[in-house]
């Protein structure tokens, strides 16, 4: 049986962000197949939220608030008893949909019905609504059956643009409450074990790139835990794989790092503020990551020469000159203003 849209229903999860959420709402209604809209707050710190949304878009959804704050997965699970419909798409409140989601989420279903997950490709948009360059998808087709041991070793979309079935879900334990950051990779793999995973090549989301404190990737970053916390995920995706499909895939932290090397940059932003033993464990990544350019291969000879304590003195300096670098631009501007 095709999937039909009075069957779909977009819950958008809110906390404090009133700087991006009427951006994540609009989208959610403003689809060319028009769907239920559901909002759920966390029970956020601002009193004011839900007449500051309740006032933009009335009726058109529907506005519910945890009496307890249960947190950032525990309320995508939250969603999924909310839900009335039998298919469920989670919304960040500071990501969005293209119009076009759930047209393709039902073509997709049509071009591949019986799956547990869809979803399709996803773009970004800066703080500032510019939308970046996505990467192109050439796949030939207007889909893909995503296969499930790249899906064991890596997370293959974003959050935002997904569809599925909260009783699938619930049926395999749901989002785990208590996770770090892999909440979302750990339910799609499983649901794609049981019943496969299509992706459409068309962009159907976007998600917001910033760095604001309240995020939780950003969170994560800041405390070294990212590539540690992946691992991880690929261990235990690892042995499912094996146990469900028979599958014996052996972990391989240096494969991983050929291909997606830890990033330079990123060392040097956070590195200053990571605990010696994160810190050590990322410099570790770092040496064992195969270098993409000349610049890459020299900022990693140096630290292999200094050690993790060398690479905080660099992520110190680099800060400095970066606050620096903001500073002067800032008295520039000014003073050309004056001028």
């Amino acid at each position: 049986m095709d999937l039909t849209p009075d069957a779909i229903t977009i819950a958008v999860t809110v906390y404090s962000r009133r700087e991006f959420v009427l951006d994540a709402i609009q989208s959610a209604l403003d689809q060319t197949i028009p769907v239920k809209v559901i909002v759920v707050e966390d029970c956020g710190p601002d009193p004011g939220m839900k007449d500051f949304i309740t006032g933009r878009f009335g009726d058109r959804i529907t506005y519910l608030r945890n009496p307890k704050n249960r947190g950032l997965f525990d309320n995508w699970n939250v969603c999924m008893e909310y839900c009335r419909t039998p298919w469920l798409s989670i919304l960040h409140d500071d990501d969005m949909l293209r119009p076009g989601f759930v047209e393709t989420m039902l073509a997709l279903n049509r071009e591949a019905p019986g799956r547990m997950i869809y979803f399709g490709c996803t773009g970004s948009i800066d703080e500032d609504r510019r939308i970046l360059a996505a990467k192109p998808v050439n796949w030939g087709k207007s889909w893909r059956e995503l296969d499930l041991v790249e899906f064991a070793e890596g997370n293959a979309f974003f959050f935002p643009g997904q569809l599925f079935r909260p009783a699938d879900a619930r049926a395999v334990g749901s989002f785990c409450p208590n996770s770090y950051y892999t909440g979302d990779w750990d339910l799609w793999f499983k649901l794609g074990l049981r019943g496969g995973v299509a992706q459409a090549a068309a962009e159907v989301s976007l998600v917001r790139s910033h760095y604001g404190i309240d995020r939780g990737t950003t969170r994560v970053l800041r405390m070294g835990w990212k590539w540690a916390l992946d691992n991880v995920q690929r261990k235990r995706n690892l042995a499912l794989l094996k146990q469900e499909r028979g599958i014996d895939m052996p972990f391989d932290r240096t494969k991983f790092l050929k291909t997606s090397p830890l990033p330079t940059r990123y060392l040097l932003r956070f590195a200053n503020g990571l605990s010696p033993r994160l810190l050590a464990y990322n410099t570790w990544l770092y040496l064992h990551s195969t270098p993409p350019h000349k610049g890459y291969w020299a900022v990693q000879s140096l630290v292999r020469l200094t050690g993790p304590k060398g690479l905080r003195v660099l992520s110190i300096l680099w800060n400095h000159w970066q606050r620096c670098g903001k500073a002067g631009s800032r008295a520039i501007g000014s003073g050309a203003t004056a001028f």
